[in-house]
């Protein structure tokens, strides 16, 4: 009988539901962008039309929350917004912390914190994102980030956040991959999100097309896409990116989040 894997061994994703996944590592519970609400319209125009795969009295025990931003409802619903008091540890951008206090911390690009789990040490890194085409300036309402995972025994992971541009997941990457070493998972948010109130319908986040030039150049081991479905914001969805990641040859890099609400193993 094989030992049963130790805290260090663990690494697994769980897809809650357009960009929320809880992230398993190190012994830590890692959730990614809470969005927890039922399916609902928004003052702001979004509206939430799957609801997610459970709720936060599903989630069990969640060690820090990362927080790409929280200005717009499918990264940060109201529910979710509930849940960032309860979770000791939340990073975000220093607006966040600005607009939701001093529980978040507010990482420029850049900074870290650190993480202190069963199974070691996780450096969460602070990294740039742009939503919206390159040479936008959205301002405030624009500030977002993406994250890094890395630590000794810690698989480096790049969580892009609503980065739409290729340029800047690629400088990223390779910043990671000369620092850090090869690119072992990579989770992207994907959907090409659109709506007529911003840029005249430009994609704010990545394209299928693009999501899968990122992949091949992060040269990642496995890709995690989310922020393909639940909402209403969404141009393309999961087989679109299927589809352009076959045409890069890279399709055996996916994981598979279907079901959502189940765990897969990323080790």
């Amino acid at each position: 009988m094989s030992p049963a894997p130790t805290p260090a061994d663990v690494f697994t994703v769980t897809h809650v539901g357009g960009p929320t996944v809880i992230l398993e590592v190190a012994g830590l519970r890692i959730l990614v962008d809470p969005a927890f609400d039922e399916p609902k319209k928004y003052e702001s125009g979004l509206e939430k039309i799957q609801a997610p795969a459970f709720g936060t009295d599903g989630i069990g025990k969640i060690d820090a929350v990362l927080l790409s931003h929280d200005q717009h409802d499918d990264n940060l619903d109201d529910k979710g917004r509930e849940l960032l008091n309860e979770v000791p540890v939340v990073l975000s951008t220093p607006g966040a912390r600005r607009r939701l206090g001093t529980h978040v911390t507010g990482l420029e690009n850049w900074d870290f914190h650190e993480l202190k789990g069963a199974g070691g040490t996780v450096k969460v890194t602070a990294v740039p994102a742009l939503h919206g085409p390159d040479g936008v300036d959205r301002g405030e309402d624009g500030e977002v980030t993406g994250f890094v995972l890395s630590g000794e025994g810690v698989p480096t992971t790049y969580i892009s956040g609503d980065n739409a541009s290729v340029k800047v997941a690629k400088q990223v990457g390779d910043r990671i991959k000369a620092e850090l070493g090869p690119i072992d998972t990579a989770v992207l948010f994907a959907g090409a999100a659109r709506t007529p109130a911003i840029l005249d319908n430009a994609p704010l986040t990545l394209t299928s097309a693009n999501a899968a030039l990122v992949a091949k150049d992060l040269d990642a081991r496995l890709v995690v896409p989310v922020h393909t479905d639940s909402w209403n914001i969404y141009s393309e969805d999961i087989a679109s990116l299927v589809k352009a990641f076959e045409g890069q040859g890279i399709a055996g890099t996916l994981v598979d989040l279907t079901p959502a609400g189940e765990t897969k193993d990323l080790s």
